[in-house]
């Protein structure tokens, strides 16, 4: 059995080790009589794949480096965004100036102006081209308000979006809970961190503790009571900051978001291992709010002024909900299967939750 966690362990750890942070773009456009007006923002650590920030190879990004690559840049926008309104191409001229986001980290982000002009009014169709090519994982996330038209949505490929006179509200309103209720299944599923944190709450919501030791729980009803009670602490407690979050209300800096995140693995792998929180569920809710804002840091950027972010919020909320229910129906029945082997809280907690430590260790580590 030991030697069988082994391999499963060695296995799965590069995958989650070399796990990162999404690369996620912003793109916000307005119109501005037949023009429009917005900004398009990338991470610094992507741009630095793609055009070599890093001229002098020393591991950091300073803003002259990326200030003496200004040109390149806007050639860079140029080329990947492409702006039709009506049935002609409209001019996109990157605005000025460049500046950077106030995070740290693989948060820190660029953020460029964008002035697109246009001949003709009418429907407006965006083109998004950049990163696919080096980042499979990269996403944009975007903003087009047209008049009385608002759209938002995500695209995962080099594609296009639209905004016409003829979508209605009701239309808009839909697509975008549509498309951010699966963004958010796919940041729960995908999120390596978020899902070891829930993973260090199932293994023992089948046991209890007696005399400060873990044992099997008496019976199926206490497995699941204790579970259910874990996942909706979990889930009311980062409803909370990502609503609060996305919408503006409450605002934590994303490096300290991304560093408390991994210390709640660590946190959470150590009481498995040496039952020492007072009261798990406090502690559930405490570290479910910093998880909040880490949901919220896809959403933050795009406009919040308009209706269809409260479809954006409540799709993409739905979507991480989903996801993680549907990560505790497929773990939860093994698990209660398992609990009265007497190797399960002897070896496989053990082992899992010693892994899961390390593993929270290294994102701390790398967070720092």
């Amino acid at each position: 059995m030991k030697r069988y966690l082994i391999f499963i362990l060695i296995t799965a750890w590069p995958l989650w080790v070399s796990a990162h942070q999404s690369s996620t773009a912003l793109m916000s456009l307005k119109a501005d009589g037949t023009d429009l007006r917005g900004t398009v923002q990338w991470q610094l650590i992507d741009l630095e794949q793609r055009l070599g920030l890093d001229r002098n190879r020393d591991g950091e990004l300073r803003w002259g480096e990326v200030k003496a690559l200004t040109p390149d840049i806007r050639a860079f926008i140029q080329r990947h965004i492409q702006i039709q309104r009506g049935p002609d191409a409209c001019v996109t001229e990157p605005g000025s100036p460049l500046r950077f986001n106030n995070e740290r980290g693989a948060s820190a982000a660029l953020i460029a102006p964008l002035n697109v002009l246009c001949n003709t009014d009418g429907p407006v169709t965006v083109t998004y081209s950049a990163l696919f090519a080096q980042l499979p994982e990269h996403r944009l996330l975007w903003n087009l308000s047209v008049g009385d038209q608002v759209r938002q949505g995500v695209l995962e490929s080099a594609e296009s979006f639209f905004v016409t006179a003829d979508m209605t509200a009701s239309e808009l309103s839909q697509e975008t809970f549509a498309e951010f209720f699966v963004q958010g299944v796919i940041h729960i599923l995908l999120g390596p961190d978020h899902v070891a944190f829930l993973l260090t709450l199932l293994l023992v919501s089948v046991l209890v503790l007696n005399n400060n030791r873990w044992q099997p729980a008496s019976d199926t009803r206490t497995c699941v009571k204790t579970a259910l009670v874990y996942v909706t602490t979990f889930t009311v407690a980062h409803s909370l900051t990502l609503s609060a979050s996305a919408l503006g209300w409450l605002a934590l800096p994303g490096y300290w978001v991304e560093l408390i995140i991994a210390v709640s693995v660590v946190a959470a792998a150590v009481h498995n291992l040496r039952p020492y929180l007072p009261a798990s569920t406090v502690v559930v809710f405490l570290f479910g709010l910093v998880h909040g804002f880490g949901f919220a840091s896809v959403l933050g950027e795009l406009t919040a002024e308009t209706g269809n972010m409260a479809w954006a919020l409540f799709g993409f909320n739905l979507g991480v909900e989903a996801g993680q229910v549907a990560i505790t129906l497929v773990i939860m029945p093994l698990l209660i299967y398992l609990r009265n082997q007497g190797w399960y809280h002897r070896v496989l907690v053990r082992y899992l939750s010693a892994i899961l430590a390390a593993l929270g260790s290294y994102w701390v580590l790398a967070r720092l």
